[in-house]
């Protein structure tokens, strides 16, 4: 069926307007339930436990955490998360095996490595574990997460910003199960989101050009290139912020955010192709530039960066 949808704007516990885009019609219906760790219940990842993706965002400069809680692609409120200090950068958000089902959050730090911190629907920290071993050397980082190899476990995929070599690193929970190295891709081709982006119930890459601003959607079969989709190019001055089911349509869809002009924008995805562009709302305005997970979000008070899931 299909039903009205009216964005709103709505002042919550960031201290921004979050504005949606006009009035427009949505085709209605639940999206899948298939098996997927990323999506925790399909292509649904919800912070707060319904049916609808939420959008997390974080204020490098405090330490600072929050979210976006979503109702399809309508901003329906806010919600303050548990603050992470400013000497670590949030680098995925899935469910890593902790005592709930609900998305867990994946931090680095310069000295110690990466570490999970469990949530529950309630946004209360439930415990943190260590993922070891530690990243090879500071140029690698943690450019998304899904379930690659397809055993129900949330995986991570590593990428290395000066060579632009990218492995795998299979997990159970937090446990690491060993990596798979990935043929390199010449820079500046960046991982900034891995998804199940055409349907076939594997975890794809998606790719960007920091110089030009393409972008491109590479099928993946685990390790194996099953073939190449492009999207639009896209302004360098958005960076892709989450890729999840906004349209509760069970299709995974892209968002970006523009920290100059704070405009929040949600590609709404036909498969690897795309279908419709809207503007959700908007947060920080007049705030530096940021690319990806390859390098901490500008750490300006109040500037607040879109993180996650990815």
């Amino acid at each position: 069926m299909k039903s009205r949808m009216l964005a709103v704007c709505i002042t919550g516990l960031l201290g921004q307007a979050g504005c949606g885009g006009a009035e427009s019609e949505a085709t209605g219906g639940e999206a899948s339930l298939g098996e997927s760790s990323q999506a925790i219940r399909g292509n649904i990842v919800s912070f707060n436990g319904d049916a609808s993706s939420d959008l997390v965002w974080r204020d490098q400069s405090t330490g600072n955490m929050g979210a976006w809680l979503m109702s399809g692609p309508v901003l329906s409120g806010t919600a303050t998360l548990p603050a992470i200090s400013p000497s670590l950068t949030v680098q995925a958000a899935s469910d890593f095996g902790g005592p709930t089902a609900d998305p867990d959050l994946v931090y680095h730090a310069a000295a110690t490595g990466e570490s999970v911190r469990f949530l529950n629907s309630t946004f209360s920290v439930l415990g943190m574990a260590s993922i070891s071993p530690v990243l090879p050397s500071a140029s690698w980082y943690i450019a998304a997460s899904g379930d690659f190899n397809l055993d129900g476990k949330t995986d991570l995929v590593v990428h290395n910003r000066v060579t632009g070599q990218h492995f795998y690193r299979y997990l159970n929970g937090t446990t690491s199960l060993g990596n798979s190295p990935i043929s390199s891709r010449a820079l500046p081709w960046h991982i900034v989101g891995a998804a199940d982006m055409d349907g076939d119930g594997r975890t794809d890459l998606l790719w960007r050009n920091k110089s030009t601003g393409q972008n491109e959607i590479v099928l993946m079969n685990n390790t194996a290139v099953l073939g190449t989709a492009t999207l639009p190019v896209m302004s360098l001055a958005f960076y892709v912020g989450a890729t999840a089911d906004y349209t509760a349509d069970g299709r995974r869809d892209i968002v970006w955010h523009n920290p100059s002009t704070g405009q929040v924008v949600l590609w709404r995805m036909a498969g690897t192709s795309l279908a419709s562009a809207t503007t959700l709302g908007s947060m920080s305005p007049g705030c530096p530039a940021w690319f990806s997970q390859s390098t901490p979000p500008p750490a300006v008070y109040d500037c607040w960066y879109l993180v996650g899931p990815r």
